[in-house]
């Protein structure tokens, strides 16, 4: 009975070193004081696809009222919420959809939408039609990173 409880123990303590290795390439672990719990995901730069995402860019592709110098973590919420405005003014059509929407973008450097997923919950290609039509009408500028025009990936969700 012994000889159970120490393999179970071994192996209740090896999950925890095993899962560190999850981390997928380009995510960088750390302690973050605002995160609720645990530790959070810090934002990163694609080095495969050289994307960057919204919450690191310096400048937004895209009209917003964020303030400058603002916490990441008001930054993202600023940005997710103006984003989603922008995509909610362009939808012409109302829908008996309930449930929730969510949509990602890439913006390029040459200031155009490219790689629309729409994703939605409970599934209905309806709701996921009208949302990537109006995505793709909204107005758009080059993101920057340090004063750099990149290609930047963005998203919002939505709730009906």
């Amino acid at each position: 009975m012994n000889k159970y409880k120490l393999i179970f123990l071994t192996i209740l303590l090896l999950i925890p070193i095993f899962a560190i290795g999850q981390i997928p390439k380009g995510h960088f672990l750390d302690a973050d004081d605002s995160a609720d719990k645990g530790y959070k995901l810090k934002p990163f730069k694609q080095k495969k696809k050289g994307i960057y995402h919204y919450a690191i860019l310096t400048e937004l592709p895209f009209e917003h009222d964020c303030e400058s110098g603002i916490s990441e973590k008001k930054q993202i919420a600023c940005a997710e919420r103006n984003l989603n405005l922008l995509i909610s003014e362009k939808l012409n059509s109302e829908s008996e959809f309930k449930g929730n929407v969510y949509v990602y973008l890439t913006v390029t450097e040459k200031a155009k939408i490219i790689d629309i997923k729409v994703k939605s919950y409970p599934q209905s290609d309806e709701i996921d039609k009208l949302i990537k039509e109006a995505t793709e009408k909204i107005n758009v500028k080059a993101g920057k990173y340090k004063r750099k025009t990149v290609k930047s990936r963005l998203w919002t969700s939505f709730k009906f």
